[in-house]
């Protein structure tokens, strides 16, 4: 059944949910299909064969063409942008357009603790190609009963309807508690997705097709890694020297896009919840692996060591959040936050500006967000402690936007945010163990309640245009009380539209092109957009960036 929802102005029962998806079928090669019959709820209809709410073909996406471009039908279904060009958002969602309501949901008896992603894996035109005509899939990682060492079924499931495709079985060994990443990482056209397995008490990894069959397994490395900081860690997909081929990251570790192990570092403090990311913060044309406390160039070779200043269990961020052209790194660890120049020298932290104590490492190490949440033209940061969710324009307790009270004791929960009404004022978001919440930007209203448990492990709600219709839609996991996965839409359809993609835990919207190809030169998103774990919106066939209010 559909979640409670609670907003400021009303509050209601939505029992017009469903739940899909729930007894997997096995279908033969490794791959269990799912199926049934659904209904979509909300003002909206449902997606046609082309990815469009009423028949028209000209929905918007990430690309830089289409008719108004004078470019024939079949180029608005390919990314032509190279996302160097990020236009200004002009469109805004009609009056009261905050009605949030739950569009489907899927895995009744069933849980998750990890964060749902959203690309194109299924040819549901049936054009033999899949493509951006086709309605993005929702990947879902989830079983009856999850924890550490136990594995999950991954499902493909049509982001229109919440039905699954097919799903891969928990007999591939795919942990219940990493997070995988997907993209094109063979240039074959077709996504991959890269997961983290048990091979015998060792957690490496495992890639499939973008059909669920396996394409690789790695067998030989990781051994002799902490297995506990790998069994809760996060695939990150790069190209880090901008040679054309695409680099695996997981936590330490770098592999070629066959498995082979490229190089690694040893983890001075293995914990739970890595989540590596990269960036070129030197300038010179390739990325650095930035993990919590290190950054390490393409090669392998140390770009900067804050161990043990930085404990090795924490969690970067990128952004530009000073007034030089350079980035930082914000960084949530176990003793609080810390700010690094694009050097790695420690601009400030630790802090714990809400006030909670820093004590156990998962008090205040919690994936982050950076966005513009207030619409001031500037980027804030935010992330939670156990008792606290807060926005930070600075180190100090007064530079604290604001901040709400949270309960999350348990684990490491994240969140995100979006502009749903293109008014140039962010939405924010954050699951913790009880509910998920929407809060006003600016000043922290809540404007949602909706009904989640989990012990929480790192992860958070996504953001994107799931069934191709031109507004975005909100993906929340749980793992105890509700389903598996809740998808929350307007009731109208009336939220701006965001890009249908999101491949990876350390996503922000440069790292990956909406057909999932990985950018061999990734564009420096601080440069930009200027965002984390966020995701963009899309207006005339392109990225766009909020106009402030005012």
């Amino acid at each position: 059944m559909a979640g409670t929802l609670v907003s400021c102005s009303e509050a209601r029962d939505d029992d017009s949910g469903f739940t899909a998806g729930v007894g997997p079928v096995t279908s033969g090669g490794g791959i269990e299909t799912a199926s049934g019959s659904a209904t979509v709820t909300g003002g909206g209809s449902a997606t046609d064969d082309a990815g469009s709410a009423d028949g028209d073909t000209g929905v918007k996406f990430d690309i830089a063409g289409g008719p108004d471009a004078g470019l024939p039908p079949v180029d608005m279904c390919k990314v032509l942008d190279d996302m160097n060009a990020v236009g200004e958002c002009e469109t805004q969602a009609p009056p009261d357009s905050f009605t949030p309501q739950t569009q489907w949901t899927f895995g009744e008896g069933q849980s998750s603790w990890v964060t749902p992603l959203v690309g194109n894996f299924t040819d549901d035109d049936g054009n033999g190609e899949i493509d951006l005509c086709d309605t993005p899939d929702v990947i879902l990682v989830a079983n009856t009963t999850i924890g550490y060492g136990t594995a999950c079924y991954v499902y493909f499931i049509d982001g229109a309807t919440g039905i699954a495709h097919f799903s891969i079985p928990p007999s591939e060994l795919v942990s219940c508690t990493a997070t995988p990443a997907f993209g094109d990482i063979d240039n074959d056209g077709l996504p991959e997705l890269v997961t983290v397995y048990n091979d015998g008490g060792v957690f490496r990894i495992k890639v499939f097709e973008h059909d669920g069959t396996v394409k690789w397994a790695n067998t030989t490395d990781g051994g002799s890694a902490a297995q506990f900081q790998r069994e809760s860690g996060a695939i990150a997909l790069h190209d880090l020297d901008a040679d054309g081929d695409v680099e695996i990251i997981f936590n330490h570790e770098v592999y070629d896009h066959l498995g082979n192990l490229l190089w690694e570092h040893p983890n001075p403090a293995p914990g739970e919840l890595e989540a590596t990311t990269a960036a070129d913060l030197d300038g010179d044309g390739q990325m650095e692996v930035i993990t919590g406390h290190s950054a390490y160039r393409a090669d392998g070779s140390v770009y900067y060591e804050n161990s043990p200043t930085i404990p090795g269990q924490s969690i970067p961020q990128v952004g530009n959040l000073d007034d030089d052209p350079e980035p930082e790194i914000f960084v949530t660890s176990g003793i609080g936050i810390f700010m690094l120049e694009h050097t790695g020298a420690i601009k400030y932290g630790p802090v714990t500006p809400t006030g909670v104590a820093a004590g156990a490492y998962l008090v205040w190490q919690r994936p982050g967000t950076i966005h513009d949440f207030d619409g001031d033209g500037l980027s804030e940061w935010a992330s939670s402690s156990q008792s606290a969710y807060a926005v930070y324009e600075g180190p100090l307790a007064s530079d604290v936007l604001w901040q709400t009270l949270v309960s999350d004791s348990s684990g490491a929960a994240g969140g995100t945010a979006f502009d749903f009404l293109g008014d140039g004022v962010a939405e924010a978001m954050y699951a913790d163990e009880n509910f998920f919440r929407i809060y006003d930007g600016q000043t922290g209203t809540e404007l949602l309640a909706i009904e989640r448990g989990s012990p929480t492990i790192s992860e958070y709600p996504v953001v994107a245009d799931i069934d191709n219709d031109g507004s975005a839609e909100i993906l929340v996991v749980s793992s105890s009380g509700q389903p598996a996965l809740q998808a929350i839409g307007d009731a109208e359809d009336r939220w701006i539209q965001a890009r249908r993609i999101w491949n990876q835990h350390a996503y922000f919207v440069t790292n990956v092109r909406e057909d999932s190809t990985i950018p061999q030169v990734a564009p420096n998103n601080w440069e930009s957009l200027n965002t984390f774990r966020t995701n963009a919106q899309i207006e005339g066939g392109g990225i766009c960036d909020p106009i402030p209010p005012g």
